[in-house]
């Protein structure tokens, strides 16, 4: 339900860090007067490593390497519960990369399905960052502008999926269900940065106990492939409950423009991940109105920081700019507007098509994920 790293939650100001234990090694690079470092870690069998990490807070980017793991994919950096910044999906040889900034404290690595260093421990040391720049700023008002406005619209037109759901009426919730599908996927990475609050919203059949599975998925189930709704009110109750909890936790989420590029990055890989297989939405097949939804997110996310790599690289700006509408592009040749989602049912995609469609995703993706490391270090 994730990927590359996140939007999200900063502690109070900027997080940063640089060197580390005897298995990781950092680089610096000055821009704009600041540091900005690089980060080796590692995901192996055992897990996180080095278990034990120390760096100095500064802007950094984490460079993950997969060293031969195959049931361990994933790490994340967590502050409590609240995932700060997480690769997902590296497999044993890969790697992937994420920018945060953090005050000095201790934070949890965490390498889900490692054998004995699945947790880690993450010191920062040093002086907390400077305050944002105005630019920074104002990227942060403008991405939380986005997110409150797409949280309440999922709170609205869940409570209408809901109520379509608890009154029996199969066309109605059938018909109701994209439209309060997209507000989610465009603001995922920041549920996902809640812990547990992702999965009991958009858990999808497999991911968890089955008496645990709720959200919009086992509803999906009840809608396209049994065609009852016998029996899931109780569902339905807890899925309002549970947006209107995100919308709540939303308003107090702490921000910082890394994040917000990271995420931006993440929500392509959830195309990716799930989209592009065809995962997701197995039931009702609208996966076309996930993807449409997460492109959405991600271009939001980047036109918040634009001004800020505007200032250190506008040809790459762009280049985003076009690969971004080249995205659009090869989704409207799918548009259905006699389909009530808006789009063809994804398994009529060819699998010529659905390459296509990887490869304009990759296309976006490779320069949106450069963009982290200039927004970091731009303060």
């Amino acid at each position: 339900m994730k990927l590359a790293a996140l939007v999200a939650v900063a502690v109070g100001a900027p997080f940063a860090l640089a060197g580390c234990g005897s298995d990781s090694k950092s680089e610096g690079t000055t821009t704009g007067g600041s540091t900005h470092k690089e980060v080796a870690v590692k995901i192996t069998a055992a897990g996180c490593e080095p278990a034990k990490l120390s760096v100095a807070a500064g802007p950094t980017t984490f460079v993950v390497q997969n060293d031969g793991a195959t049931k361990v994919t994933e790490y994340e950096i967590l502050d409590g519960a609240t995932i700060l910044g997480e690769v997902e999906n590296i497999a044993s040889g890969l790697s992937g990369k994420f920018s945060l900034t953090l005050k000095p404290g201790t934070y949890t690595t965490y390498c889900p399905g490692g054998t004995t260093s699945e947790r880690g421990t993450l010191e920062v040391t040093g002086k907390g960052g400077a305050a944002l720049s105005p630019e920074a700023t104002a990227a942060v008002a403008t991405y939380r502008t986005f997110i409150e406005k797409q949280t309440a619209l999922l709170v609205g037109e869940t409570k209408k999926f809901a109520n379509a759901v608890k009154a029996g009426n199969v066309a109605e919730a059938k018909r109701l269900y994209p439209v309060a599908r997209k507000p989610y996927e465009r603001i995922e990475p920041v549920a996902e940065s809640f812990g547990t609050l992702d999965p009991a919203i958009d858990a999808r059949e497999g991911d968890v106990d089955p008496a645990d599975w709720t959200g919009f998925h086992p509803l999906e189930k009840a809608l396209w492939k049994t065609g009852s709704l016998k029996d899931t009110a109780p569902l339905a109750d807890q899925l309002v409950q549970d947006v209107q909890f995100l919308d709540e936790k939303v308003k107090t989420v702490k921000l910082e423009p890394a994040q917000i590029a990271n995420g931006s990055v993440e929500l392509l890989g959830e195309v990716s991940k799930s989209k592009i297989t065809g995962e997701e939405e197995r039931y009702s097949h609208i996966d076309l109105v996930d993807v449409e939804a997460n492109v959405d997110g991600a271009k939001a996310g980047f036109d918040a920081v634009r001004p800020i790599v505007v200032k250190s690289n506008e040809q790459l700006a762009k280049t985003i700019d076009a690969r971004f509408a080249a995205m659009t592009k090869e989704l409207d040749q799918y548009r259905d507007a006699n389909d009530p989602s808006g789009y063809v049912p994804y398994t009529k995609l060819t699998s010529a098509q659905t390459r296509e469609l990887s490869r304009a995703v990759d296309a976006l993706a490779e320069p949106l994920s450069r963009v982290g490391a200039i927004v970091v270090s731009s303060g």
